[in-house]
């Protein structure tokens, strides 16, 4: 039988299992998805992202860039293979935005692909999600929470899932300080998010049509408000871009005469003349 040698940093601390020695691992995979100790999701993010990714290039000579497939077919292949598998397990994850501009980053990069549309273009991800008719990955994280979430509450009382939605703990209390978030905490921000009651969602949840109604217009309202948001946040932008243009720089290098707006382009540009 092989033996672990005592003492090695990757080997202790170990268990005893069958009579082996196993050693503890920080991450594992379990079912397809990667379960860390720290009880974050980074190492399942960067996972599902590179997954997605192989199987967005296995099909780019035979898909992506056949040219006698429509777009719209495309786009039925994209949100059939690689979308669920970026997407795979979300319904359970305790989402931080960083995580959500992850994903929604690498969901208009491929659309991007698909549409041809270049960086040069300067077309803006909202017009990129109007042109595919596909919501961005913030919605859609918020449906497959909040529909999980129903189907839980749907659940017998003996199943695992529906004790642990709402379980707590007989003993201990949380440390001071900021806490990680919790899957409640993510659930209660996704069901403001679809404008859903939180005080009677599970009452709505029962009734599975209805609930599945609910979700629908929540998530197209959801998409509507976000991309209102997006518009007049880049409207504010060019109107700032617009504004700094008609001023004239008040920065003059007194060496050469060169005129800058901000006084640290100025600061960069001395340091040639040294």
């Amino acid at each position: 039988m092989y033996q672990l040698a005592p003492g090695h940093p990757y080997v202790e601390p170990c268990i005893m299992a069958m009579g082996q020695r196993l050693p503890v691992a920080d991450n594992f995979t379990y079912l397809g998805s990667t379960l860390s100790r720290s009880v974050v999701i980074d190492t399942e993010i960067n996972n599902r992202i590179a997954k997605a990714s192989a199987a967005f290039g296995r099909l780019r000579k035979n898909v992506w860039d056949r040219r006698g497939l429509t777009y719209a077919t495309k786009i039925k292949v994209y949100r059939a293979v690689v979308l669920t598998v970026l997407l795979y397990a979300s319904e359970s994850w305790t989402v931080y935005s960083r995580h959500a501009r992850q994903l929604n980053h690498f969901h208009l990069s491929c659309l991007r692909k698909i549409l041809r549309i270049r960086w040069q273009d300067k077309i803006p991800d909202s017009e990129v999600l109007k042109q595919a008719q596909v919501t961005s990955i913030h919605t859609l994280l918020l449906k497959t929470q909040v529909r999980w979430a129903g189907h839980v509450v749907r659940m017998p009382e003996h199943r695992l899932p529906k004790q642990l939605l709402y379980g707590e703990l007989s003993q201990g209390k949380r440390s001071a300080g900021g806490q990680k978030k919790r899957f409640n905490d993510s659930l209660k921000r996704s069901l403001k998010a679809l404008v859903i009651d939180v005080n009677n969602w599970e009452t709505s949840a029962m009734n599975r049509l209805t609930w599945r109604h609910t979700l629908a217009i929540g998530a197209l309202a959801a998409e509507t408000c976000r991309t209102v948001a997006a518009q007049g946040k880049r409207a504010d932008r060019k109107a700032r871009g617009a504004s700094s243009s008609t001023t004239s720089p008040t920065n003059v290098c007194p060496s050469c005469g060169r005129k800058f707006r901000a006084r640290i382009g100025l600061a960069s540009h001395l340091r040639t003349h040294k």
